[in-house]
Formats: C-alpha cells, sequence, structure tokens
C-alpha cells in the first residue's frame, strides 16, 4: 500500500465511529435495499439498470471504495451477490453490522482499491463505485488495472462521482469565485487530520480508463436535484431550493455530477464461436 494510501485509511479507521453516529442520525441507511434511488446520484442507478435490469439476482457485483455502505446495501436490496471492499476495516465492522440488522448477505473485504489482490480475476459482472471515492485515490491506473482484472469479459463498471468542475470554486454561494486552478489536483495534505485529498480533472479519470483497455459505454453530466449537494453530508432532503438556481448560486450552473459506464471487452470468438 502506498504512503498516502496508508495516511487515508488510518484517518477513515479513527473517524468510522463518528461517520457512524452521523448516519444514524437520519436512518436512512434502514431503508437502501428497499429504496435504492436513496444510495445514488448522477442518474447512476438508471444506467445500471439499463446495463443490467431491475433485478440482479444472480449477478456479481463488487462496489469498490465502499464507505458508508448504502450502495452496498442497495444492490443486494437489487438481488446482487454483493461484495463491499473498502481499505478501512472499522469502516466494513460498521457496515457489516447493519447488513446483519438487515439481513441481507454482503461480503466484506478490505484492501486498498489499486491492489485488489484477495479478488480473483474475472469474478464480477458489475464494479460499482460511488461519490467521495476518487478524492482519496493516489493511483488511478491502479485501480482501474484492478477493476479491469476482476472483471468478467463483457462486464462493466459503472461510477459516480463529484464532477471536477466543481472543485475549483470557493464555498460560497456568489460571488462565484476560484480557489484553485482546474489544473491543480493535489495531493492536498491536511495536517490535523493526516489525510490526503486529490481534485482528478476530467483527463485524468478518462484517460487512465482507456488505457485499462475499457470501451466507453456512456458519460452523463447532471446537476444537483436536491439543495442538500450545498448543504453538508446528509442524504435527508435538502432545505433551500434557491440553491439550486444558478441565478442564486453561480455553482449550480454547473455540472456537479460526473457518471461514467464503461464495459471490458468481450472475450474473442474461438472457431465461430464466443468463447
Amino acid at each position: 500500500m502506498n504512503e498516502i494510501h496508508e495516511s487515508n485509511r488510518r484517518h477513515w479507521d479513527r473517524a468510522a465511529r463518528k461517520w457512524e453516529a452521523l448516519r444514524d442520525e437520519d436512518g436512512l441507511w434502514r431503508r437502501c435495499h428497499k429504496e435504492p434511488d436513496l444510495a445514488f446520484e448522477g442518474g447512476a442507478l438508471e444506467l445500471l439498470r439499463e446495463i443490467a435490469g431491475d433485478d440482479l439476482t444472480e449477478k456479481d457485483v463488487c462496489l469498490v471504495g465502499s464507505g458508508d455502505n448504502y450502495t452496498a446495501f442497495a444492490l443486494a436490496g437489487l438481488g446482487a451477490r454483493v461484495t463491499s471492499t473498502d481499505i478501512s476495516q472499522r469502516q466494513l465492522d460498521v457496515a457489516s453490522d447493519r447488513a446483519r440488522q438487515l439481513g441481507l448477505s454482503i461480503a466484506f473485504v478490505q484492501a486498498d482499491a489499486a491492489n485488489l489482490q484477495s479478488l480473483e480475476n474475472s469474478s464480477f459482472d458489475l464494479v460499482c463505485s460511488t461519490n467521495g471515492f476518487f478524492v482519496w485515490i493516489a493511483d488511478l491506473q491502479g485501480v482501474f488495472n484492478e477493476v479491469s482484472r476482476i472483471l468478467r469479459p463483457g462486464g462493466f463498471y459503472v461510477f459516480y462521482d463529484i464532477h471536477p468542475f466543481v472543485r475549483p470554486w470557493k464555498d460560497q454561494i456568489r460571488p462565484i469565485e476560484m480557489e484553485k486552478p482546474y489544473w491543480e489536483t493535489g495531493p492536498f495534505g491536511d495536517s490535523e487530520r493526516e489525510t490526503f485529498e486529490f481534485n482528478w480533472t476530467l483527463a485524468d479519470l478518462l484517460n487512465p480508463l482507456a488505457k485499462s483497455g475499457f470501451i466507453l459505454f456512456r458519460i452523463l453530466e447532471s446537476p444537483a436535484e436536491d439543495s442538500r449537494f450545498w448543504q453538508g453530508y446528509s442524504y435527508v432532503p435538502g432545505t433551500d431550493n434557491r440553491l439550486l438556481d444558478w441565478k442564486e448560486n453561480p455553482r449550480a450552473g454547473l455540472p456537479v455530477w460526473l457518471t461514467v459506464a464503461v464495459q471490458k471487452p468481450p472475450a474473442a470468438p474461438v472457431d465461430g464461436h464466443a468463447a
């Protein structure tokens, strides 16, 4: 594990109980397995359904960088056989306890997303990652190479995350004012938390996917659909719809979600038949 990922792992182990309490306040983790829309943004769920259908039964799905695991619960509720991986064992311990309470069968695996060596080659039909993942990743190429390795031929990788165009701006309503250049990507260190974050550009995200051999299926760029995006970390509905109006909040005139679906090339035919 590289030093940046190791430092971030220690942070998330320390912060796990704080985030457990924060998520218990809204309690929405108890509903995601029955209301999967709660666990997705940016049209990602609709894209997943387009690729795999409404019923994921018999599908092997891996969630990489699973964090609070709302998406793992949602995918399990849709019938998938879910493997949830995260760099923080304590985050996984919280999620495992919640899965037991919900009656969900999910495999939890502690792993660096750039080194998923405990997962077998070509073992998943679908791999996902969600909001708040890439900001912690120092080695995008390593992650995408591993995602490609664990996917079966013809399988899909779908992710949504904060759109890179959101990153340069100061956290204020108006006037819109730059905090840094778009191309200044980090790492940005936080000495108090001992963490490192990255603000990757669109090119930083898409070019390594191509280098890993993926075929582009779909890109979506979406605005925030709920003012909670501008109001904090809760999943509960926001309270100020003015924040969705770009005339009131200029940053709302930019896409806030980037959603991407790519496919691992299907296996080459053998003697005129699919392999």
